[in-house]
């Protein structure tokens, strides 16, 4: 089954070409160095006093710059009391007039739904045309994600290439069909599956955070939601992925991604 859609990196998701820096100091903008127009505010501007800490900054290497791999900054904060509401706060900021994002899927659709932020961890993937340019003078796109788990918050912001797409429309069923579950519904459907069924250890998901991610992706003409799962190392507060799943706008089919660009689906039964 081909994956007509890919859904963009999770934001809290170590990679293995970044390198990362302890940060005390708080910022006011992010700015990757390229345009003074594409600076955007920092969440740090946002924070009173104790709220919570940039933990650590990561930053490409010269390997990742030399390899011609895009380009990105992720900031990692942690020591807060609401995660999910510091994360709202920030993407309400971003979508305001002054800094002028919008939310977007993951092929750089606009998306026409409000966030949904009221879950325990989950990500969204904001952009706006940025200034600069690619080296032949082509469009790109300034991008950042917001993600939050149950103890920390994380800022990624990359150029990509490209513009953003309008929004994508759906056709009009010709006959009624049930609408799709909401995103804190799936979420808690999927937490209750057995993890031996995933191809997960372990008894429950209890050990596992799951990333719902925004907006839906077309497999086969099946509207699923992107589900990434990862390990909890409580003892190094990191993340360690596990595999990413697809489950049906109705819950009724589920789908792993086998790391091909092909997908098998998951007995729930």
């Amino acid at each position: 089954m081909k994956k007509q859609t890919k859904v963009l990196l999770l934001v809290l998701l170590t990679l293995g070409l970044l390198t990362a820096c302890k940060k005390e100091s708080s910022l006011e903008v992010y700015d990757l160095g390229e345009s003074e127009a594409d600076k955007v505010v920092a969440l740090d501007s946002l924070l009173y006093e104790g709220e919570a800490i940039l933990f650590s900054i990561d930053a490409p290497t010269d390997a990742a710059i030399a390899e011609s791999l895009d380009i990105s900054h992720t900031y990692h904060y942690r020591q807060m009391d609401d995660p999910a509401a510091l994360a709202e706060r920030y993407i309400q900021v971003l979508m305001g007039e002054e800094q002028g994002f919008v939310t977007i899927d993951g092929e750089n659709h606009r998306l026409e739904e409000e966030p949904v932020t009221d879950i325990l961890a989950g990500s969204v993937s904001l952009a706006k045309a940025a200034e600069a340019t690619t080296e032949d003078g082509g469009s790109r796109i300034l991008r950042v994600i917001v993600g939050w788990s149950e103890y920390a918050v994380a800022v990624q912001v990359a150029y990509i290439d490209g513009k953003i797409l309008p929004p994508v429309k759906e056709e009009e069923p010709e006959d009624e069909e049930p609408q799709p579950t909401a995103m804190s519904e799936q979420l808690d459907f999927f937490n209750s599956l057995d993890p031996g069924k995933l191809g997960l250890e372990g008894d429950d998901m209890t050990a596992y955070m799951v990333y719902p991610q925004q907006g839906w992706v077309l497999l086969d003409g099946i509207h699923c939601r992107q589900m990434q799962v990862y390990l909890q190392d409580v003892r190094t507060a990191t993340n360690v992925y596990m595999g990413t799943y697809y489950l049906s706008s109705d819950m009724s089919q589920l789908f792993r991604e086998t790391g091909n660009g092909e997908f098998e689906p998951i007995d729930l039964e």
